[in-house]
């Protein structure tokens, strides 16, 4: 009779398919910069080296931060990122499918609110033994933690557009409302909504 799966087990298997994920995506891009170099598309280049350095994140938060994801957490993470980077810059799905920026820009919301959630949970677990911190504290950390991510992604956007001429902000796509602005300030609102919306559980949690 076989036996039953222990939660080690569990996280060994979903290690396993995230690592998968992880190298079919490398594959990927390791040919849209093959590509690149072949036709000299440079900016595509570019995008596809930021996000092989970007699906290093779980050794980068393990090593440095001492910070462990769980690995249902890294296959949410690794897809996002082949979501977003990939299908959405690469593949051109943000001008092919309109509502692709912010259906990702909710699931980064629930993202970042979980990830600055653990990270001040297992601060305060691991230095913080004689300092209690309320619940409210640690919610309102995980809030100003993803806000700030998306902000600073925001910057980044920008700057992307403004020195390599990319069009990340869409303001060159006319059907989409040809507005930078309201591009930024949506996808904004809604990282921070569906923050609000996920640690609103958490508060109970804690």
């Amino acid at each position: 009779m076989k036996k039953d799966m222990t939660m080690e087990d569990r996280e060994k298997r979903k290690q396993k398919i995230n690592m998968a994920i992880t190298n079919v995506t490398r594959i990927l891009l390791m040919l849209i910069i093959f590509r690149g170099i072949v036709v000299k598309d440079y900016n595509q280049l570019f995008i596809a080296f930021v996000t092989i350095i970007l699906t290093y994140y779980p050794s980068i938060l393990e090593k440095r931060f001492g910070v462990y994801l769980p690995a249902s957490m890294q296959i949410t993470i690794t897809l996002f990122i082949f979501g977003a980077q990939y299908l959405g810059e690469i593949r051109n799905f943000y001008r092919i499918f309109p509502w692709w920026d912010t259906a990702l820009h909710t699931i980064s919301g629930t993202i970042l609110g979980v990830v600055g959630f653990m990270f001040v949970y297992l601060l305060n677990e691991k230095y913080g033994k004689k300092v209690k911190l309320s619940p409210f504290f640690v919610v309102m950390f995980a809030f100003c933690f993803a806000v700030t991510m998306g902000v600073f992604w925001e910057f980044f956007e920008y700057g992307m557009d403004r020195i390599f001429g990319t069009n990340m902000q869409k303001f060159r796509y006319p059907e989409l409302g040809d507005d930078g602005l309201v591009d930024t300030m949506g996808d904004l609102f809604v990282d921070s909504l569906r923050c609000i919306d996920n640690l609103n559980s958490r508060l109970y949690i804690y």
